[in-house]
C-alpha cells in the first residue's frame, strides 16, 4: 500500500513516494525548490500519479505568476 502524506504548504494529500521532499507534495517542491514536478493527470479531482488535489496557496500562486513573468 502506498503511504499518503499531507503537504506542509498546500495541505493536499499526496503519495509519499511521488515527491523528492519529505513534507511537500511534488507541486509545492517544484514551485518552491525547483524539484521535478509530476506530470499530473487528473481524474475525479486528484492526480492519479501523485494524488495531489490541485490545492495552491496564495503564496504559491504569486510565485507561479512571478516565474511565468520572468520567463
Amino acid at each position: 500500500m502506498t503511504e499518503i502524506k499531507k503537504c506542509d504548504e498546500c495541505e493536499s494529500e499526496y503519495f509519499a513516494n511521488s515527491s523528492k521532499m519529505l513534507n511537500l507534495c511534488p507541486e509545492c517542491s517544484h514551485i518552491l525548490y525547483g524539484y521535478q514536478n509530476c506530470n499530473h493527470i487528473f481524474k475525479e479531482n486528484r492526480c492519479i500519479k501523485c494524488y495531489w488535489n490541485g490545492n495552491v496557496t496564495k503564496y504559491l500562486k504569486q510565485l507561479k505568476q512571478k516565474n511565468k513573468n520572468d520567463s
